[in-house]
């Protein structure tokens, strides 16, 4: 027989940089029997939101979690049914994944295109799902409306709800922190987020059948890594002002992909572009966990959407255009309808040369991850468990210098601890 899996406490997911905040634990924990939370999601000091234990979570949940936490776990795109016929089945390219439908293109309505990131491409599918009848709502984040510097999980039912969360969020969120609730309406519905979170729905879908007959479709955005919430407080330290000044935090929109736009609630008003918020990439603040991410393109994702700046600067004069890439059957059923319908324009071919040009450090990031992986399992760490996602076909692609350099790169941050995160600390 083989040998029983480790399982691993939250704590220990989390203080092995493990993390990425989701909040799907925090569901599957429930609650006890006052109806508080068995698990919190709590901001920690390095400004992350993580797991808290505040109640009761016993061996067979905690096996649930470490079983579908994309922590741990995220496996890539094998076929998407048992029997799929060699000519129905979808290129597989070793670095961007399954593709079935390419093409580069925006939201047709100018509105949704200026105002939503940079082609309005996830809000613009968004709103046809939902003006369609395919869906009844769409799971996505949104800024709070209480402390609008954080982000929080959101149900849009309407235009109008999908049109006040679009706009990107960099920064910690959980937006599965309710997702068995949502299931709990018995209604279908489509998620918008990482790739690491389609990850995680993916892989609770092999314990909960609701999975696949709710979440009709899944729409992902090319992901650079999630920044702690220390980046978006420079900002507004930067200015002179607290958290619980700001009234307004847009972080991305009305334009392409237009300014970071802060508002205090004595009426000043901060902006700051595109280009200077990311120039220093010595500040950018990534989570550990991003920094080992296998799939940050989606894999998983019925259609996932790339920014298509060559170079991977945008040109903050124009306007926003969008790489679409449809994944799975119904993916690309969508797309073309979105395209039929006039939801979507599509304006020239994507070829993955055009991605690689756009979206290089997806490239890169996907090569180095086994060296990374390696010095991690050198230094006596959780190796997360990746699998179908091709990448030891990427790592080929390295020269045997760049794998060493990968490679002790990484043995350097471990051992400086750069993984090593605290437990959140609970208030009131």
């Amino acid at each position: 027989m083989g040998q029983e899996p480790t399982i691993h406490s939250l704590e220990t997911i989390v203080t092995q940089g493990l993390c990425i905040g989701c909040g799907l634990c925090k569901s599957l924990a429930g609650k006890d029997a006052n109806g508080a939370g068995n698990v919190r999601m709590v901001m920690n000091r390095e400004g992350g939101e993580r797991p808290l234990v505040t109640g009761t979570v016993d061996e067979p949940t905690l096996r649930l979690i470490n079983a579908v936490c994309p922590g741990l776990h995220v496996e890539g795109y094998v076929h998407e049914t048992s029997v799929e016929a060699a000519e129905d089945a979808p290129e597989l390219h070793p670095i961007w994944g399954p593709t079935r439908l390419m093409g580069t293109g925006h939201a047709t309505d100018p509105a949704v295109r200026f105002h939503a990131s940079s082609g309005g491409a996830l809000s613009a599918l968004s709103l046809y799902l939902l003006s369609s009848g395919r869906v009844d709502f769409i799971l996505h984040v949104a800024a709070s409306k209480l402390q609008p510097t954080r982000t929080v999980d959101h149900l849009s039912f309407d235009a109008a709800q999908v049109i006040e969360g679009s706009g990107s969020r960099y920064g910690p969120a959980a937006p599965l922190a309710d997702f068995k609730a949502v299931l709990d309406l018995g209604r279908p519905f489509a998620f918008v987020g990482k790739a690491c979170d389609i990850s995680a729905i993916r892989n609770y879908a092999k314990f909960d059948s609701r999975v696949d007959q709710l979440v009709k479709y899944t729409l992902n955005f090319y992901c650079g890594g999630v920044s702690e919430f220390g980046k978006t407080m420079d900002y507004v330290r930067k200015v002179g002002f607290s958290e619980r000044d700001i009234s307004h935090l847009r972080y991305r929109g009305d334009g392409c992909p237009g300014p970071m736009v802060m508002k205090t609630h004595s009426g000043k008003v901060f902006n700051f572009s595109y280009n200077e918020m990311w120039e220093d990439e010595a500040r950018w603040q990534l989570m550990f966990r991003c920094k080992i991410c296998p799939d940050s393109i989606g894999d998983l994702a019925d259609i996932t959407v790339a920014d298509v700046w060559p170079g991977g600067r945008p040109d903050t004069e124009g306007l926003g255009f969008n790489g679409f890439i449809a994944r799975t059957r119904r993916g690309q059923h969508l797309l073309e309808s979105a395209i039929v319908d006039r939801a979507i324009t599509i304006t020239e071919p994507l070829g993955y040369d055009g991605l690689e040009l756009a979206q290089g450090s997806h490239m890169y990031k996907k090569q180095s991850i086994t060296a990374r992986l390696a010095a991690m399992g050198d230094e006596g760490l959780i190796v997360p468990d990746f699998r179908d996602l091709r990448l030891d076909q990427a790592a080929a692609k390295l020269t045997e210098a760049e794998r060493e350099g990968n490679y002790d790169g990484m043995l350097s941050r471990l051992r400086a601890g750069d993984n090593v995160e605290n437990m959140p600390v609970a208030i009131g």
